[in-house]
Formats: C-alpha cells, structure tokens, sequence
C-alpha cells in the first residue's frame, strides 16, 4: 500500500466499486454465487490498494449489499433459506480472512523491500568505508550517505578526542541543538545506544565501540530503520574509523622509521667528511709537536689544539653511536661494571684534563656495581667531565663521587662535582631546589645533551643540581647490579 494515497479516495473507489457489482448484478439478473466471486474480487482488490481496515469494512458493505439485493425475500435483511444463512457466513469469513492473507503479504512484501534496501545500504557503506581512497574528508562523506540511504533525515558522524567531551564532528547534516552534544556524550560514557522520539521522528544515537573503547558516535535523527541496521552501519563506520587511526599510525612510524633512517645516513656523511680533515690536523699537531722543541708557549698551544681535537672526535664518534641506538641497530649489552673501573676509565681517555687539573675520585664502600654497557657508561662520564672542566676556573678541583642512591635501592649515583658558574640565575628556587622546566641540559651544551642520551639507553637518567659554595652537580643515576651476597665486595 502507498501510504501517500488519500484515503478519501480509498473509500469513494471501495464503495464505488461494491455499487458497480450491485446494479450489475441486478440489471442483468447474475446468479448469487456468481455475485458473490464478483464480491469477493472487488474485497481483494480493496485490501491490496487500502489495506486492512479498507478491506474489513468494504467485505462487511458487501456482505449486506450480497444480502439485502439477491438473496430472497429481496430489499430486505432478513433471511428465510437456512442455507442462505451459511453462504453469507462463509462469504462474510472466505473475504475477511482474504482480506487479512493479502494484507499480511503485502506488509511482508514492504519489510522485505526495507530489509533488501537496508541491506544494500549497508553493502554500499562498507564499499564506500573500506574500499575509499586515504584522501580527507571521505569517512564523513560516506557516513552521510549511508544516514541519507537509511532514511536519517538529520544527523552526522562524531569523534571523541580522547574523552566524549571533546567532540569532533565529521561530518554533519540538518539541523544541531545544543543538548545533541549531551546526550552523545552520554553514549560515549555507557557506551550504550540511544532511542527516543523528536520533533523529526524517531533518533537514534550509535556509540563506535572497538576493543572496548568507544571512538565516537553515529546520529541518525528522524530515520525508520530498524535498530540492527543502524547498529550493524555503527559497526562498520567504528571498524572504518579504527583502520583509519591504524594508517595514520602506521604512516607516522613509516615517516619516523625514514627519517631515523636518514639522520643515520647524514651522520655518516657529514661524520666521514670531518673525520677527514680532524685526522690531518691531528697528524699535522704532532708533525709540530715534534719540531717545537722546548718552546713552552708552542707546546701549550698545540696541547690545547690536540685537546679539542679529540674532543670534537668523541664528539661525532658520540653522535653516531646515539644515532643507532635510536634508530634500534645498536643496544646496550649491560654487565655489572665497578665505578672504579669507570673513573679508571675516564682517567685513560682523558689525559690532559687529568694532567693539567686536580681531579678527585671517591667510591663509597656501600656502593653497588652499575648494571650498564660499559663504553656507554665511559662516554656519558667523559662527556659530563669535559663539560666540568671547560666551565671551571684553572685549579679548580673536580669531584668524582660513586654511592648507592639515597631512594632507589635498584640504582646507584655517579656526581660530578665542579667549580664553575653554576646554574642560570632563576633556576633555584628558594629552597634550593632546581625547576623542571629549567634542567633541559641541551643549554648546558652538546657534551650534557650526549650523556644524557646514552644515559637514557641503559635505564638511567641524568640531573643537575647547585653546589654549596658555587658550581654544579652533575647527577646521574644508573641501574644497580644484583649480584649474589657473596660476589659483592
């Protein structure tokens, strides 16, 4: 039935047509039975085009038009023949019960008609959700053509940015009160779907639930789909919505795998082309070491000249090693290393420094080993001394210092202790305590923002703290080694 027929019309067509059979039966003198097929088609054909109640009361209308116009004594509703009696029951019961068998198909034929159309709306959106290019803006455009298809007059899809609060609409059609966001933001709180009627009909609000987690929500404002529908599109727009999420994802660690890849690449190039030149000039320092004699002035210069050559080799030989360790071709193989070992170490790498200034070196007898990779370990206290030594005055004592940490029993502390400018002014507070914001140690230079790095690599970290008197600590905290009761020292 097209519910768009007016049922006016419905009711001039029903009594029209039982008038047409009535005076032509009784114009051309037709036999009862005959009448009553007449009848009984002119019923069938009521029910098909006005449905139910049409057909009901049109097989009443003819039952008593049947009765009053051919069956004796005629013009009138009685009823003399027993016989009569069971023909007018038997028509009255054969075209209600036709009535209600066509009504019942055609009502099945229309569900199935939605179901079909629902079902290819649903086909349509997987195609548009699944098979769509990565391109901006092609999840809403095929959200709202499924809403369009399903018979939504308003509604849009939304994105939850971390909390059901925080909304971003995706896309959108009709008309949006301010209480929408409340009541999607309850969907998103408990994750349940939403049903009442509005002023556009019936909404409904889908929460997009994948692994438990709710990423938005489906409005369908005004729709007459049925509820498995719209759940069954809400499944697929979440399941679009997650493989969206897990192709952005996995182009940022594309991008990131890429351009590790290529700061490893230009570390190389640019570590092979000053290696080069640093080793000329260190073979060109020693070519004039060797013929400066006793010149004390010569010497101290190329003394300083080999310094900071080699420091600038560490420098890049640092930077490299950093570089693979963050693009994961390189990781730390941690042993139980002594922090004697360590300062021994240190001492062996750094001659000049050690010769030119009075460095001091204490390990406490309560001290643990440091589960660390010990090349790893000799450059961050290399670098961490160099920087000592370039900030301190000339004379100065630096303070190396290994003991167990005064918190964490599963780490021990390295300090290297200066004499230098100390911290920025502002950086300490009032009780002497260092802001968090203030202790990036990129400012401090490259050498703290190094160790810092490997630090980080064997599971410890680095801070700085002011020293009573002037100066600097330089804190870092390693992963103590567990070794058994008797092994330790």
């Amino acid at each position: 039935m097209d519910r768009r027929t007016n049922p006016i019309l419905i009711w001039i067509a029903a009594l029209g047509s039982i008038a047409v059979v009535t005076a032509a039966g009784s114009a051309l003198r037709l036999n009862p039975n005959t009448v009553g097929f007449a009848y009984l088609i002119v019923v069938l054909l009521i029910s098909v085009w006005g449905g139910l109640l049409a057909g009901t009361v049109s097989s009443v209308i003819a039952t008593l038009c049947y009765n009053f116009f051919f069956f004796p004594p005629l013009y009138t509703f009685t009823i003399q023949e027993p016989a009569n009696w069971f023909a007018l029951v038997a028509f009255l019961v054969a075209s209600v019960t036709v009535n209600r068998l066509v009504v019942a198909a055609h009502v099945q034929a229309e569900k199935a008609k939605q179901r079909r159309t629902e079902l290819e709306t649903l086909y349509g959106l997987s195609i548009d959700l699944f098979a769509a290019t990565n391109r901006v803006g092609a999840l809403g455009e095929a959200a709202g053509r499924a809403l369009q298809l399903l018979g939504a007059r308003a509604g849009g899809l939304v994105l939850f940015d971390g909390s059901p609060f925080r909304q971003n609409v995706v896309s959108w059609s009709g008309d949006k009160p301010d209480e929408i966001e409340d009541l999607i933001a309850g969907v998103g709180r408990h994750k349940e779907a939403l049903e009442f009627p509005s002023p556009l009909g019936r909404d409904v609000y889908l929460p997009l639930v994948v692994g438990g987690k709710t990423t938005g929500a489906l409005v369908a404002r005004g729709t007459e789909a049925s509820k498995q529908t719209l759940e069954s599109a809400a499944r697929l727009v979440a399941l679009a919505v997650e493989r969206e999420r897990f192709i952005e994802e996995n182009a940022h660690v594309r991008a990131l795998r890429e351009s590790e890849a290529l700061k490893t690449s230009l570390l190389r190039a640019i570590s092979h082309d000053l290696t080069t030149p640093i080793t000329a000039v260190s073979i060109r320092t020693e070519s004039i070491r060797r013929r400066a004699g006793a010149d004390p002035e010569l010497l101290e210069d190329i003394g300083a000249i080999a310094e900071e050559t080699a420091r600038l080799r560490r420098r890049i030989d640092n930077l490299l090693a950093m570089a693979r360790l963050e693009a994961g071709k390189s990781k730390p193989h941690r042993e139980p290393t002594p922090p004697a070992d360590l300062f021994r170490a240190t001492r062996e790498n750094l001659p000049i420094v050690f010769s030119t200034r009075p460095i001091t070196v204490h390990v406490e007898p309560d001290c643990p080993d440091a589960n660390v990779d010990p090349s790893l370990a000799l450059e961050i206290l290399v670098n961490l001394v160099e920087n000592a030594h370039r900030v301190s005055p000339p004379g100065a004592t630096i303070e190396l210092v290994a003991r167990k940490h005064p918190i964490d029993a599963d780490k021990m502390r390295i300090e290297i202790l200066d004499r230098g400018p100390g911290l920025p002014p502002g950086v300490v507070d009032a009780d002497g305590n260092v802001a968090a914001e203030t202790t990036d140690l990129a400012q401090r230079g490259l050498g703290l923002e190094i160790a810092r790095g490997l630090a980080v690599a064997n599971g410890g970290s680095i801070g700085l703290a002011p020293r009573a008197g002037g100066g600097t600590i330089a804190r870092v905290d390693l992963p103590a080694a567990r070794l058994p009761a008797e092994e330790r020292p």
